[in-house]
């Protein structure tokens, strides 16, 4: 059963379509569980389905959503991050964000690093930051949703989370996604490219100074205009620009003084999926709080 669930008797269960029945075939609804991925790039992250979370995906980002590669596409993973949606969703209507909150807060303790609670007695550091990047898959998609990790945010404030968002059109969500980028453990990004650039500065002009940072999908034809709508900002403000890449090749970064590139985009650093292992979003450590 799940963490603080309660008994409501033998749920009916019924089969649901899911994404591609051709490769899938089909799941059931009694199917339920939160499980966290082990990202080669990231390290441990979570994860849910695109089409029910990307409320405000561009066409662009559709197209060119890291979510589209190979590793992402498997069988399992889709079905993890199926699972994953439908438990937050059963969660937040049995006991709204603090049940689910409950729930995540376990996965958080499960994403501790080996060596977190000897590092904790001695006053050491331990030997891989203690990290979770929230969606390498999805996104916010509902003001409770992001209050329950909110609140998980603040319990676990030892934990870095980072995230990247492009739920800043719908004000209710945005207004409770600023909340939890404000954390001290927490670090938001709104996700900018082509179509959505305008739309996120003027969601970042609107929020309070020194929350939100910029990422940039910066596409092979990059709109004329994104740069010099940087440059008007008037403030201090970190910009990272993930020139798109696919199969080792990336498009051609453009390069600025307000831009710094990612290191992993751009291959200057290796993926590894050993779970004890530094992974390049620790390395470089720039996303995070």
């Amino acid at each position: 059963m799940l963490c603080g669930a309660k008994p409501r008797g033998v749920l009916q269960q019924r089969v649901l379509p899911v994404e591609s029945l051709g490769e899938m075939a089909m799941i059931t609804k009694m199917d339920y569980g939160l499980e966290l991925t082990n990202n080669s790039k990231v390290g441990w992250a979570f994860s849910l389905p695109r089409t029910e979370t990307c409320i405000n995906a561009t066409a662009l980002c559709k197209r060119l959503c890291y979510g589209n590669g190979v590793r992402y596409q498997t069988v399992g993973q889709k079905a993890k991050r199926q699972r994953n949606f439908r438990t937050s969703q059963f969660l937040l209507a049995e006991g709204g964000p603090e049940l689910l909150s409950e729930n995540l807060s376990m996965l958080v303790e499960q994403a501790r690093p080996r060596d977190w609670l000897t590092a904790k007695i001695t006053g050491t550091q331990t030997a891989i930051p203690f990290t979770l990047r929230v969606h390498d898959v999805g996104d916010f998609y509902e003001p409770n949703y992001v209050q329950a990790w909110a609140m998980t945010a603040k319990k676990h404030s030892e934990c870095k989370f980072w995230f990247y968002t492009r739920s800043f059109v719908d004000l209710d969500v945005f207004a409770e996604l600023t909340k939890l980028a404000a954390l001290p453990n927490c670090q938001g990004w709104l996700s900018v490219d082509s179509e959505n650039y305008e739309q996120a500065i003027l969601s970042l002009c609107k929020a309070p100074a020194g929350i939100w940072k910029l990422a940039l999908l910066q596409d092979r034809d990059l709109h004329s205009g994104v740069i010099p709508a940087f440059e008007s900002l008037e403030m201090e403000l970190d910009i990272v620009s993930f020139p798109h890449h696919r199969n080792g090749r990336h498009a051609e970064p453009v390069r600025h003084d307000l831009l710094t590139l990612c290191p992993a985009a751009m291959g200057n650093l290796a993926l590894t999926s050993q779970k004890d292992s530094l992974r390049p979003c620790q390395t470089c450590a720039f996303c995070l709080p």
